[in-house]
């Protein structure tokens, strides 16, 4: 756009705003790595997944318990890395009911897979690992294809 002190034509006032709005777009939909959140929703279903896992003693009982502690921390620290590899945006501000929403079904989730375990038995915690899987990979479609206006 010119600035020789006229009004923009409508052209140079559109390509603006066109330009602003995808400016404002790549801000709050960071770009993240396309590995990222199936990565995060593999990591979910091997934890919740390897709780199935029933009638375990000794030493079996402490891999699993290992393996699945190992799995959270690398959700934290993935989450982590990728998180703060990018650089933070200020007065960015994220829908909050949605987010509380998802937040409380996907808490609710393992909740009831504890309580249904001792009822149905641990095959509940594989079916709520897919469940979050899926649920987070359709996360990562939609988030994935909202930069790009698909």
């Amino acid at each position: 756009m010119e600035t020789t002190g006229s009004a923009p034509t409508p052209e140079e006032a559109r390509r603006a705003l066109d330009a602003a709005e995808q400016e404002e777009r790549a801000t709050i939909y960071r770009p993240l790595p396309p590995w990222y959140l199936p990565a995060i929703a593999a990591l979910i279903f091997g934890a919740l997944g390897l709780n199935a896992l029933e009638d375990l003693s000794g030493a079996t009982r402490i891999l699993q318990v290992s393996l699945i502690l190992m799995l959270t921390i690398g959700i934290g620290g993935l989450a982590g890395a990728v998180g703060l590899n990018h650089p933070g945006y200020q007065g960015i501000r994220l829908p909050w009911r949605p987010m509380l929403l998802s937040g409380l079904a996907a808490g609710a989730i393992p909740v009831a897979a504890i309580a249904l375990d001792s009822i149905l038995g641990g095959w509940v915690w594989l079916a709520a690992g897919a469940i979050l899987a899926a649920g987070l990979l359709g996360v990562s479609i939609a988030y994935q294809r909202r930069p790009r206006g698909v």
